[in-house]
């Protein structure tokens, strides 16, 4: 084999090793950017960047939680009462915002169908748990729902660290291509 045709295999094993870091890269840090959105949910969360802070629930949704669809207080609810003395928002964890069947947490996912494009999707993709996880998100002006923002802060706080993964995985995916394939 020609010099010539050596460099050029050698480039080209380069490009796809790079690329093939960067891949795995974003798949894990797609991972990260769904189990830190996962954590958000259930405590009301600060602002991040340009996104605000979580007001806090109404007292109807508050009491909705610890009530049965009949209006029977449930054995969390008299503890809650206890603790507070009634409905009223909590402002802590307590009140679980965002947590009312685990259905959101459970459905949040990550899609990599378009990972060679470098694109990774984090979300909730179908159904009515997607609508109410969009609702939260962005809130609803129409049925009075505050933005309660938990994907793209999720994003913001892993910024650095996603970049951190995506060069730690290009650099891997190089030093672990044997020395003939270059």
């Amino acid at each position: 084999m020609s010099d010539f045709k050596k460099l050029i295999n050698t480039i080209t094993s380069i490009e796809e090793a790079i690329q093939e870091g960067a891949q795995n890269g974003l798949k894990t840090a797609g991972l990260r950017v769904a189990a830190t959105a996962k954590e958000k949910l259930g405590t009301y969360q600060p602002s991040v960047g340009e996104y605000p802070a979580w007001q806090t629930l109404k007292p109807e949704t508050v009491k909705r939680k610890y009530t049965t669809k009949k209006g029977k207080v449930k054995k969390s609810g008299k503890e809650y009462l206890k603790k507070y003395g009634s409905f009223a928002p909590s402002g802590t964890a307590d009140d679980s915002p965002l947590v009312g069947h685990s259905e959101l947490r459970k459905a949040i996912t990550t899609d990599n169908s378009q990972i060679e494009q470098g694109n990774v999707f984090v979300g909730v993709a179908e159904g009515n748990v997607a609508t109410y996880g969009a609702v939260q998100e962005y809130g609803s002006a129409k049925r009075n729902i505050p933005p309660r923002p938990y994907l793209r802060p999720a994003v913001v706080e892993n910024k650095e660290q996603i970049a951190e993964e995506i060069k730690n995985s290009i650099a891997e995916t190089i030093a672990n291509f044997r020395q003939g394939d270059f």
